[in-house]
């Protein structure tokens, strides 16, 4: 997993749209750097939230590994062309 995902990357992640990622990340509740043209958030924060997105939907308990494996394979899954 990269060190800094785009907003772009999230929303796929989170299941959302770029827009309400950049929304939530002017409200504070997502932390992020700003750069030219853009956002880009921590691997740590996006890895919070993944967990938060998991914890609230499912039952299940997912290891740190495989939520990292899990974020990865949604990314590289929408990246391929």
């Amino acid at each position: 997993m990269r060190d800094l995902l785009t907003t772009q990357q999230l929303a796929w992640v989170l299941g959302q749209s770029t827009g309400s990622i950049r929304a939530q990340i002017k409200a504070g509740e997502i932390d992020a750097t700003r750069i030219v043209g853009g956002y880009r958030i921590p691997r740590s924060e996006a890895l919070r939230l993944a967990r938060e997105k998991v914890d609230a939907e499912t039952d299940r308990k997912v290891s740190d590994a495989k939520l990292e494996r899990l974020v990865d394979e949604v990314i590289e899954t929408n990246e391929s062309p």
